[in-house]
């Protein structure tokens, strides 16, 4: 998924891409990566190449859906928030990206900050297993223009034109001629520049690939290439930079996809029109069949248009007077299309091989998720689509196929949508905090915000371990209850849990003080 923003001064690309679904099996420190005999070793950080970038186009980030592995940034862990909360800990910030359970922000000094899941070490901090609940520093990156996440990995465009990535390497993410072969597991856990790539000014990654646009206007891709989304002609891995074929004067790119699924790229030309590459079960490639291709085709009857993004079911384009347009499935609304207008595939779904209008006007950014959608129009963010975590940020878990707005949000600058959460870049303050921990001497008090619930609390806690006790014996408190003080603690990191019907469960981290 890609949301990119040519309106606003500042913002080149900002992605938002997938990984595969399911729970993830660990991997040991000692797996060994695959190297084949020409691959180099990767270079090391500080990866320093830029001065700081100019000032800041957002103040804060607001995030919804999704939140089993701490991906909202918002100080807890929950299974899902159905409206906005505020990530915390950040400020100056450039833009924004999501991926499956992992989240980041690119601030105005060059940095980047990632939250969220980390099992191979996508977070860029150094480690891998440990996830967090609130923004860390990738290590060693400054200078830093743009970033692009999928899956379980991530990339970083540099100032002179170098990418570094790190995280997963299961298909070969990292660009650098190493791969684990479709095992999954971990590449890098700190940046590692992609050897020999050089002339970049766009990044894309997607599920289990990635690519680079040029300077030049040509495109290299590297990943599984499972449904030949990589555009090489072939279906088969690529672990360096590989020439995409017939591809020239681009201007944006895009690339969705789930990581042993395959995907399809997206490429917007100078003139306005598209081409797409890769697999088309759903008319994802918007060239009227469903018959995948390893060389890009053109998109059919689209030209004006200025940015694009893919998910794995579905492409979005945004034309010049405003307008979206969506093709691929809309089997969960995903196309923004009431119905059909389509059936595809061997087991019939709602779908559209060509490029269909989304009834949205004035619209300046776009970004396509999971079986759901994202726009920016007037500083508000709309969605529609798969709603089941509450993707949609609109109070509900219902599926929408026309756009709504996401609630109480205004002063949107950038937008990008995750797997199954979404982020949005704010001018203005974000919503408030629901709940904070205090630490004290042996002591943590846990303080929550919430309407008047006719139903009891209960609050439990444990120490922080690996792998997790079980919470201890529970607290109920009488509804009114807004706080709760436990004492005789230890000075070690402990995890909180507060519950009621309405507010659900919600997990918090703090260390007392010794």
């Amino acid at each position: 998924m890609v949301f990119t923003a040519p309106n606003v001064p500042g913002i080149l690309t900002v992605r938002a891409v997938l990984y595969r679904h399911g729970r993830r099996v660990g991997i040991s420190r000692s797996r060994r990566l695959v190297i084949r005999a020409r691959a180099q070793g990767p270079s090391t950080v500080p990866l320093s190449t830029a001065p700081p970038l100019a000032s800041g186009l957002g103040t804060t980030i607001a995030a919804w859906g999704e939140n089993s592995h701490w991906e909202l940034g918002a100080g807890y862990k929950s299974a899902h928030s159905v409206g906005p909360v505020s990530v915390r800990g950040l400020s100056g910030i450039k833009s924004v990206a999501a991926t499956y359970f992992s989240s980041y922000a690119l601030l105005n000094d060059g940095t980047v900050r990632s939250w969220g899941g980390n099992l191979w070490g996508q977070l860029g901090d150094g480690t891998h297993g440990e996830e967090s609940p609130t923004p860390v520093p990738v290590s060693g990156l400054t200078g830093v223009t743009a970033i692009a996440v999928g899956g379980a990995h991530a990339m970083a465009l540099l100032g002179n034109g170098t990418v570094a990535t790190w995280g997963g390497n299961t298909y070969g993410q990292m660009g650098n001629g190493t791969t684990l072969k479709g095992v999954e597991g971990m590449g890098s856990d700190v940046p590692v520049l992609v050897p020999g790539l050089t002339g970049v000014v766009a990044i894309a990654a997607g599920g289990a690939d990635d690519v680079a646009l040029l300077s030049n206007g040509t495109v290299v891709a590297w990943g599984e290439n499972k449904q030949g989304q990589l555009g090489d002609g072939t279906t088969v891995e690529k672990d360096v930079p590989t020439p995409v074929r017939g591809l020239a004067s681009v201007r944006a790119i895009a690339i969705g996809g789930v990581s042993s699924l395959g995907g399809h790229m997206l490429a917007l030309l100078n003139d306005g029109t598209v081409r797409a590459v890769g697999g088309n079960p759903s008319g994802q490639l918007g060239n009227g069949t469903t018959t995948a291709s390893s060389s890009p085709v053109t998109v059919t009857g689209l030209g004006g248009a200025t940015a694009v993004s893919a998910a794995l079911s579905h492409s979005v384009a945004l034309l010049a007077n405003g307008d979206v347009v969506a093709w691929g499935s809309n089997d969960d609304g995903e196309l923004g299309a009431s119905s059909g207008p389509e059936q595809c595939g061997s087991s019939p779904t709602a779908c559209s091989k060509v490029p269909v209008r989304v009834g949205l006007a004035n619209v300046t950014g776009i970004s396509a998720g999971f079986r759901f959608s994202l726009a920016l129009s007037g500083g508000k963010v709309f969605a529609w689509g798969l709603n089941e975590l509450g993707q949609l940020g609109n109070g509900t878990t219902a599926n929408s196929s026309l756009p709504t707005p996401v609630s109480d949000l205004s002063g949107v600058v950038a937008i990008a949508a995750g797997e199954k959460h979404s982020l949005a870049l704010l001018q203005a303050s974000g919503p408030a905090t629901l709940i904070e921990v205090a630490a004290g001497a042996g002591s943590l008090t846990v303080s929550w915000k919430s309407g008047e619930e006719p139903e009891p609390w209960s609050v439990a806690w444990r120490p922080v371990t690996h792998p997790p006790e079980n919470f201890g014996q529970a607290v109920s408190l009488p509804p009114a209850t807004r706080s709760y003080t436990i004492s005789g603690l230890s000075a070690r990191p402990y995890e909180v849990v507060v519950k009621n019907k309405t507010f659900g469960q919600k997990i918090v981290t703090g260390t007392p003080l010794g």
